[in-house]
């Protein structure tokens, strides 16, 4: 499932739509940022990052 995480339409919830992390991912690179997975013993965690430009 991990390497899916962020393809539309695929969730490991049951009843879920799988659309939440695509299009959060599509948002950031929109914007010139990323999404990503990181593992963590802890448990799960997502990064998502955006450029911030100062005006």
């Amino acid at each position: 499932m991990e390497p899916r995480l962020f393809e539309p339409f695929t969730s490991g919830r049951r009843g879920g739509v799988g659309l939440g992390l695509a299009l959060a991912r599509e948002i950031a690179v929109a914007h010139g940022g990323m999404a990503r997975y990181l593992r963590k013993a802890s448990g799960t965690c997502f990064e998502l990052e955006i450029p911030w430009l100062a005006s």
